[in-house]
């Protein structure tokens, strides 16, 4: 069954009469009213069907005397609405890893409301469960929808190969669309094996990154991180040497990370086994970031947003945001000899559903929302062009693009003035 929200007729999907491998019902029912255990089994349920072939819950259909889902009886207004994109996707997503892609959508048939989550296959990695509830979930668990429409645990090994088998289809896949991109599209593109020398520092640094800022609010709090690295991974310098080179940054230094302020906070910076981290001296600190600095090459930084009424974000910060590491990352690989290497550019704001960007920063300015869980922006540049200038011009690309995630659409002369206006605040 090919999973999508665009059904002509969902007549086919709710009146099936049967669960199966793709299909699961549930009786009408408020989300505010089941509880943490029966939130906790829409989540196992999301995650058995995005980890085996997709599927769909169908709520508003309730059992008959044998058990079959042939009681359709819809939802009342008042349940219907309980379910909020927003709140559903952060409980599911709070237990989930990485993040369940799904829909939400409430048809109507024969005058009467339902409630369907679209859950999509997994694309990359499998979804594992990392957290407990009650009798629902477990840590470390892959679930898996059997064919005898189970949503439980993948215990035999034939299932837990049937995952990785679909894992590797779909990397198989990724990569064949990255050498087509390379080959037809984008000569300048980054070679398919740099993403994958640096994907156990890059899980790393995000995993401390989270420990550091706090999972609860990493998962729900606009949370907005940032990767920059070599088209090879070598070992460039000792951790001593490192942190000399990242101690003369000039313009602009440590200190102006993540927003320049009157008087900058307090910042620690100390060595690991592999890398220098940086985050706030002060763990009650205005601003909450953490960047790690490996000398393989790879600068990596998370920044939790400051959260306006709405909620929402403010634009400009978020632009600047984007020029500080663009402008720290250029100076910082171009002081090692490296101005004329490519570098990927990574950038990913979390937990967007239902936020609101306001592009000035102002409460009272029209809002423009974004309608996905997460933005993902990809550019390569030379550490030259961005220590030359071209931090600037960079972050306004991506910031543009960020925008258009949030229905927010600038055009050639606004993107213009938002360059020349980084540029300016870069050379403050």
């Amino acid at each position: 069954m090919y999973i999508s929200t665009q059904q002509s007729d969902w007549r086919q999907i709710i009146y099936c009469g049967i669960e199966n491998q793709q299909l699961d019902f549930k009786a009408a029912q408020d989300w505010n009213a089941i509880g943490r255990s029966g939130r906790a089994k829409f989540a196992r349920h999301a995650m058995a069907l995005a980890n085996t072939s997709g599927g769909y819950i169908v709520i508003g259909v309730g059992e008959d005397a044998n058990g079959n889902p042939t009681q359709y009886t819809g939802m009342n207004e008042k349940q219907a609405s309980s379910f909020d994109p927003s709140s559903v996707g952060q409980t599911i997503n709070r237990y989930a890893d990485p993040a369940v892609e799904f829909d939400l959508v409430k048809p109507v048939l024969d005058e009467k409301l339902y409630v369907v989550l679209v859950v999509y296959p997994f694309k990359n990695l499998p979804h594992i469960c990392n957290d407990v509830c009650d009798d629902e979930l477990q840590r470390g668990v892959f679930y898996i929808r059997t064919t005898d429409a189970r949503s439980r645990a993948a215990y035999r090994s034939s299932e837990l190969h049937g995952i990785i088998q679909r894992a590797l289809r779909n990397q198989r896949q990724l990569l064949g669309r990255m050498l087509r991109g390379i080959l037809y599209e984008d000569r300048q593109a980054a070679e398919p094996a740099a993403e994958e020398q640096f994907t156990d520092l890059l899980q790393g640094a995000g995993n401390n990154s989270r420990l550091y800022l706090g999972n609860r609010v990493t998962r729900e709090k606009p949370f907005f991180e940032a990767a920059v690295h070599l088209q090879q991974r070598r070992k460039l310098l000792s951790l001593t040497d490192w942190r000399r080179q990242v101690d003369s940054l000039e313009r602009p230094s440590l200190h102006n990370f993540p927003w320049p302020l009157p008087n900058p906070q307090e910042q620690v910076i100390y060595a690991t086994n592999n890398s220098l981290r940086v985050h706030p001296k002060d763990a009650a600190a205005p601003q909450k970031y953490f960047l790690e600095l490996f000398p393989d090459g790879l600068f990596y930084c998370a920044v939790l947003l400051p959260e306006l009424p709405g909620p929402a974000i403010a634009g400009k910060a978020l632009a600047q945001l984007c020029a500080i590491v663009l402008a720290l990352a250029g100076e910082l690989f171009t002081q090692l000899g490296l101005g004329s290497e490519l570098l990927t550019l990574f950038f990913s704001l979390n937990n967007t559903l239902e936020l609101n960007l306001l592009p000035n920063g102002q409460n009272g300015q029209s809002q423009h929302r974004c309608h996905i869980h997460d933005i993902r922006i990809v550019k390569t540049r030379t550490a030259g062009d961005l220590e030359g200038g071209a931090a600037a011009s960079t972050a306004a690309h991506v910031y543009r693009e960020i925008g258009e995630r949030f229905n927010y659409s600038q055009n050639d002369g606004q993107a213009r003035a938002t360059a020349n206006a980084l540029l300016s605040f870069l050379c403050r």
